[in-house]
């Protein structure tokens, strides 16, 4: 990961969350997300394929906010790129439909409500099996791997 690339600073929204150290242009490599694969997701872990999420504990990974609106998506799995053109000390942000395929257990109705503010907010987080078909084809090439399959 390069760490250069990123740091950890408050929202003043909903607390820590991710912001670019310099600026980025569409599809340019951000950082990777690292950690242990586990079997049982929570609402830090990051999916990877059915039944596997990286747990990104000691990584910033964990701090990779979801907007309804994101500059950032995914590339294979784990590979956080520029969704868009992002300025330096901007926050990076993904939609989570874009590595999850949908919901279970690990998130309670309060945590699934979505907080991002964009007037194109959903009003929850969404998952890849929800995601309307308009939105699928704008984010081609920046999802995770897994979801197509």
């Amino acid at each position: 990961m390069l760490k250069n690339n990123i740091y950890v600073g408050d929202s003043k929204k909903y607390g820590k969350t991710l912001f670019a150290n310099k600026d980025f242009s569409r599809g340019e490599f951000i950082f990777l997300i690292a950690g242990p694969i586990v079997t049982k997701g929570t609402i830090y872990t990051i999916p990877i394929a059915n039944g596997l999420w990286i747990d990104p504990v000691d990584n910033h990974g964990k701090y990779l906010n979801h907007s309804c609106n994101p500059n950032a998506g995914i590339k294979q799995r784990t590979m956080v790129i520029a969704f868009k053109d992002v300025k330096k000390d901007e926050e990076i942000t993904i939609d989570y439909a874009m590595i999850v395929r949908k919901y279970g257990d690990e998130m309670t109705s309060e945590n699934i409500i979505c907080r991002c503010g964009n007037e194109n907010c959903r009003g929850k987080l969404g998952s890849w099996e929800e995601l309307p078909e308009e939105i699928k084809k704008k984010y081609k090439g920046f999802v995770s791997d897994y979801l197509l399959e």
